[in-house]
Formats: C-alpha cells, sequence, structure tokens
C-alpha cells in the first residue's frame, strides 16, 4: 500500500508541475484561451476516445468481462448517491438560485483529465480499462442528466442522441467491440492510437494549467459555496461511497479504481455546458478551481483511507 501512496503522490506532483507549464504557457502568451479551447477539442474528442480504445487492446478474459461489469455497476452506484445528495442540498425551489449549476458540479467528476493519468501510473492498462467505465457511465449521464439540469427545455429525443452519440460512450462501443471479438487493431493503426492515448497527461494537465491561469484564485477562495460543494465532491461522497465499496467483495485494486473516479474534482465540463446554456458558469469555474487544487491532498487521503480499512 505504502508504494502505491508513494507512486499517487509522486504522480500528482508530476501532474501540478504540468499544469504549471500550463499556467505559465498562458500566463506568457504562449498559449491563449483560443488555443486552450482547440486543445481541449483535440483532447476530448481525439486523445481521450484513443485512450479508451487503446485500453481494450487486450484478449477477451472471462474474469476481465466481470471486472467491467463490477466497474458499471460500482460507477452507476457512486453517480446514482451524488444524484440524490445533491438534490436534497440544492432544490429547485431552495434558497440556491444557481442549485443546477451546484448539482452538476456535486455529481460530475474529472474522471478524464485527473483521474486518467493516476489510473495509468498505479495499475497501467487494467486501471485504464476500468477507468474507461467511468467515463463512459459518466458521459452519458452528462450528456443527458447534466443537460436537463442546466437547460430544461432540451427536447427528450436530443437528450437521448446527446448521450449515446457523444465521444466517451462512442469510443467505449469501439473498444468493448475489440475486446468481446476476435478482432483486433491492426499493428499500424494500433500504435498510432497508442500514440495518442500517451499525449492524455500532458495535453490534459496544461490545459488545466491554462483554464487555471484563467481564473481570480482569490475571488475562488472568497466563495463560501464553494468550499460547500469542493467538500461534497472530495470528502464527503467519496467517504460515503467507500464505505459502501468496503462492504462490497471487490478486489482492492478495483475498488481503489473507482474510488480515485469517484473522489477525482469537479468536471471542467460543468462551467464549458454552464457557458453554453446561460447558467452560474463562474461559480462552476471556481469551484473546478478550488477543488482541483483541493485534490492533491484529498485523493491521496482516500486512497490511503481504502487500504487501512480494506487491505
Amino acid at each position: 500500500m505504502l508504494e502505491n501512496i508513494q507512486i499517487l503522490v509522486s504522480q500528482i506532483i508530476v501532474m501540478f508541475l504540468l499544469m504549471g507549464v500550463g499556467y505559465l504557457c498562458f500566463r506568457f502568451k504562449y498559449l491563449n484561451n483560443d488555443g486552450a479551447g482547440q486543445m481541449s477539442l483535440i483532447l476530448t474528442r481525439i486523445v481521450a476516445p484513443s485512450v479508451i480504445i487503446d485500453s481494450f487492446q487486450r484478449e477477451f478474459d472471462p474474469a476481465l468481462g466481470m471486472d467491467l461489469l463490477t466497474a458499471a455497476g460500482c460507477t452507476i452506484l457512486a453517480m446514482g448517491l451524488s444524484i440524490v445528495v445533491s438534490h436534497l442540498l440544492f432544490r429547485a425551489n431552495g434558497p440556491h438560485k444557481n442549485f443546477a449549476d451546484k448539482r452538476v458540479c456535486v455529481v460530475f467528476t474529472n474522471c478524464g483529465f485527473m483521474a486518467l493519468p493516476l489510473l495509468d501510473a498505479l495499475y497501467g492498462s487494467y486501471g485504464l480499462f476500468l477507468g474507461s467505465t467511468f467515463i463512459a457511465v459518466n458521459n452519458v449521464l452528462l450528456w443527458s442528466y447534466g443537460v436537463s439540469q442546466l437547460y430544461r427545455d432540451t427536447p427528450r429525443g436530443q437528450k437521448i442522441r446527446n448521450a449515446i452519440f457523444n465521444p466517451g460512450t462512442v469510443s467505449f462501443a469501439i473498444g468493448l467491440i475489440f475486446f468481446l471479438s476476435p478482432l483486433n487493431l491492426p499493428e499500424i493503426p494500433a500504435t498510432c492510437v497508442s500514440y495518442l492515448a500517451s499525449l492524455n497527461t500532458p495535453v490534459a494537465m496544461i490545459i488545466l494549467g491554462a483554464f487555471l491561469a484563467q481564473c481570480d484564485l482569490r475571488s475562488c477562495f472568497q466563495d463560501k459555496q464553494v468550499y460547500f460543494v469542493a467538500a461534497l465532491r472530495l470528502l464527503i461522497l467519496p467517504l460515503i461511497t467507500m464505505a459502501i465499496f468496503l462492504l462490497l467483495p471487490l478486489g482492492s485494486t478495483l475498488r481503489n479504481t473507482m474510488l480515485i473516479s469517484a473522489a477525482a474534482p469537479v468536471a471542467m465540463a460543468c462551467s464549458m455546458f454552464g457557458q453554453v446554456y446561460g447558467t452560474d458558469y463562474l461559480f462552476s469555474t471556481r469551484a473546478v478551481a478550488v477543488s482541483t487544487i483541493f485534490s492533491a491532498v484529498t485523493i491521496p487521503l482516500m486512497i490511503t483511507l481504502s487500504g487501512l480499512l480494506g487491505g
């Protein structure tokens, strides 16, 4: 367990150093807002799907298939818990005018940008294989439940299309086909996909650094509601989720993989979607910034507790 914690802490330090590169690039105007947006598109539309497809390039194994189904069940449980808690705390008829933004900040984690690099460092392709399940479920809910919260007039048909046809679910489906069938990518395309997948950590962290450079961190840390949302996202919900996982017959690797994804900071998509749909995206931006910074401490804490309590 101690070795895993050392790897985790080392990887987090590396990730924050890469964020520092993105921060400096933005401050020195090597990278502007448009450039960061274009890099984000490349990451979400090409690099992240390549990570998922690459992680599925393995022979089918019934045990791995069961792990995949278990991971899907754990993801649904963790995200379902987040939805219930967010609805109890942030009611449509309550005192929070930006209740929808707070709900999505509590529910959706940065399971792609933050969790995947950590899973890769700790568990290699097996961790990415399981983590891709969390991303797929997260994307389905983001484009259905998330959009319905931020834009309540979205037609039902559009919600269904959004939930099915998005980079996360499409790449997961492609990867699953390769995993379940005797088909494999030929060597040259497979090498190309592998190279693209290797870009995930540096590109994601540089984008996050550029994103943080655009935030007024002083104002972020002055908003008490941001602390409340960050505490829910990073501490309270992961602790409840961990307690439930410890009651289930899960292997330590599978449990920790799901816990890292569930304990990741607020998803950048909360801010981006809020801006698109005209909600309080500035609050979401502050929540992303604060939770990302604090996650450097809270994620190792969760994995340490999981190891001490569950072995």
